[in-house]
């Protein structure tokens, strides 16, 4: 009967304690430094293969879009976690 009343109390006391918020596993800088790289490839690479189709005054206009997406995807869900987190 103890043992009960026991396990009961610490299930209550485990379920009030909050657990400390989890830390990022890479830093805001070396996302950054990621994020510039990949944006940077992905308009270089989207721009060549669009080039010969539709010309280079278009190509560079495709790669300029999808390598911002990239940022914009990548501030999207900064704002995203910060508003989940309140």
């Amino acid at each position: 009967m103890a043992n009960k009343k026991k396990l009961k109390a610490d299930k209550k006391s485990k379920s009030n304690t909050f657990l400390p918020p989890p830390k990022p596993w890479i830093s805001m800088r070396n996302g950054s430094i990621i994020i510039v790289f990949t944006s940077i490839g992905m308009a270089v690479l989207t721009a060549l293969q669009v080039a010969p189709i539709k010309g280079w005054l278009e190509a560079t206009f495709w790669g300029v879009l999808f390598g911002g997406l990239i940022w914009l995807i990548f501030f999207g869900m900064i704002y995203i976690q910060r508003f989940l987190k309140r």
